[in-house]
């Protein structure tokens, strides 16, 4: 499955309605295309249940996809921000949502030889949320920075990203930005602390031309676990010199918000020729 980017936008900071009220981004899509939105929210403002199961391991590898009809929810509110009147879905699959939602979006723009309007974000700055995690001494909000030895874990962030994409058989009036060549999910619901085996990651993603692949971006979440292995990972597969970055590094990690905000600014640095360095405060765990 392809998925090709007409349109992209995103932020670092959390002002939901000053996002929604974009009226360039308006003016580019038809308010009668598909909506699907990621977010771990499924009512308006943060769902503790829902972050429950996430932790716990509910909603790994088994995302959950709901047409949303009430008339509180996060993804109904943006709907009637956006004036949209297609159908409304949302995406409750953790950190992985936004990937989640590009290839949904990309099946429903096959089905309905429309484009899609995906909406990822999350605000995840309230303590309630993060003492979750910090029982699991996964946290250090004082640096949380990938591949940075003085890390002990991630860093909470909040954001939103928002694309315009396509299916490529569909036909718009819109340039193409970039495009998501493949989508390969692998998750083990028990790997809630550790990522698993580099090997073992790699069998499962035999299918993948790491030849293509320009820029790796390194999506373990600041924590020295996490990090080691996404970068033994990366130096089984990739053979030839790409770089490796790690945006947490300036954005946290957004949950639903991080794969969509990563892509964007993988985009803008395509864009711009040029890169973001990996911040490292103190010693890089890795060469």
């Amino acid at each position: 499955m392809q998925c090709e980017i007409l349109e992209y936008k995103s932020t670092t900071f959390w002002d939901l309605d000053g996002f929604l009220n974009d009226a360039h981004f308006q003016s580019l899509y038809e308010t009668d295309w598909p909506l699907v939105v990621a977010t771990m929210s499924v009512n308006n403002g943060n769902d503790v249940l829902a972050m429950k199961d996430f932790i716990e391991g509910k909603r790994r590898g088994k995302p959950s996809v709901l047409l949303n009809s009430t008339t509180n929810s996060t993804c109904n509110y943006i709907g009637n921000k956006l004036n949209m009147t297609g159908a409304y879905y949302h995406v409750h699959a953790g950190c992985a949502g936004t990937l989640y939602a590009l290839h949904l979006a990309a099946m429903m723009s096959l089905e309905n030889q429309t484009p899609v309007v995906v909406f990822a974000g999350d605000n995840f700055k309230a303590d309630y949320n993060m003492w979750m995690f910090n029982s699991y001494g996964a946290m250090d909000q004082g640096t949380g920075l990938p591949f940075d030895k003085s890390s002990k874990g991630f860093k909470m962030g909040d954001g939103m990203s928002m694309f315009i994409v396509k299916h490529p058989s569909v036909k718009t009036r819109l340039d193409i930005k970039a495009v998501v060549k493949s989508f390969y999910f692998y998750t083990k619901p028990n790997l809630l602390t550790h990522p698993g085996d580099a090997d073992d990651i790699a069998n499962h993603f035999s299918k993948i031309n790491y030849k293509e692949i320009e820029l790796w971006n390194a999506h373990a979440t600041g924590t020295p676990v996490g990090d080691i292995v996404e970068y033994n990972f990366f130096a089984k597969t990739c053979k030839h010199d790409i770089p490796i970055v790690g945006y947490k590094g300036y954005l946290g990690h957004c949950m639903s918000a991080a794969g969509g905000m990563e892509i964007s600014m993988m985009i803008d640095c395509k864009k711009e020729n040029s890169l973001k360095p990996n911040l490292i405060q103190s010693e890089k765990i890795v060469n």
